[in-house]
């Protein structure tokens, strides 16, 4: 269960990783995840924002915010205060276009479009904006690598979680230490969807399991499908936050919810 508190918090999970057992990153995880790390309700500003830490030499990082984090475009003072607060020197923001490409970011390379990362460069936050899409952290504990994809129903159906991953293999990332984490997005119990986008699923491979039936409509479940991306490539270390954008408490911008313009950012780092 996640903690439920009358104040929504800015940032929802903040967790640094290196250097722990297989069966120490699940105990890790799990307890992040299920007490939400025992982080912030702070408001509106990074200079305020506080997190716990598991270990000083940890160097993996990742968050996910709520819609009580500022702008999404991350601009002039926000920028420096997000780059200040999590001790980041630059971050990336892409233009996203719903596909499947994912860019490595290292010697400064700054990509102006695509829908994910991996990110070798250090002290750089890769950031994806969502409102109901799912952002897709995978990473290995024990490699300097991470990777974050945007991971709407166009970019899942098109499996760009498993094009990351192909990419980090062949980086030398081993998949049976890879662990992947899905962040907050829009649910089964709310993403109705028509047949024809039914049929795009599964001419590209998926099962039925990712859709679900009530009341003579169908509701895409988009964190199923992933799993069964991530599953396919071997990566069977995979927690979700199972949090819905649109009927969530905790406050997100949703696009099925009106909010058309409006996105929270999620980022992973190096450090």
């Amino acid at each position: 269960m996640f903690i439920n508190n009358r104040s929504q918090p800015a940032l929802l999970t903040f967790v640094k990783l290196k250097g722990f057992s297989m069966f120490q990153q699940y105990c890790l995880w799990r307890n992040s995840f299920e007490q939400i790390h025992k982080i912030l309700y702070e408001k509106c500003s990074w200079k305020k924002i506080k997190f716990c830490l598991f270990n000083k030499k940890l160097d993996i990082r990742h968050a996910f915010f709520t819609e009580k984090s500022p702008s999404h475009m991350l601009q002039g003072e926000e920028r420096f205060r997000f780059l200040n607060t999590f001790k980041l020197n630059d971050l990336v923001i892409m233009r996203q276009e719903h596909r499947d490409e994912v860019h490595i970011i290292k010697d400064g390379f700054r990509p102006t479009s695509g829908d994910g990362f991996i990110l070798l460069e250090k002290k750089v936050a890769g950031i994806v904006k969502t409102a109901d899409c799912l952002p897709v952290v995978v990473c290995e504990p024990d490699y300097p690598i991470a990777s974050i994809v945007h991971a709407g129903w166009r970019g899942t159906a098109k499996k760009i979680a498993a094009n990351a991953i192909r990419k980090m293999v062949h980086l030398g990332v081993r998949r049976d230490r890879m662990l992947a984490i899905l962040g907050p997005s829009i649910g089964s119990c709310c993403y109705e969807v028509k047949e024809d986008l039914c049929n795009v699923f599964m001419e590209a491979g998926f099962s039925g399991r990712i859709f679900k039936y009530k009341n003579n409509s169908v509701f895409l479940d988009i964190r199923q499908a992933n799993i069964e991306i991530l599953k396919g490539e071997g990566i069977e270390n995979i927690f979700d936050i199972n949090i819905c954008t649109l009927c969530s408490t905790m406050g997100f911008h949703s696009y099925r919810g009106g909010e058309k313009e409006k996105r929270q950012i999620n980022f992973v780092s190096l450090m």
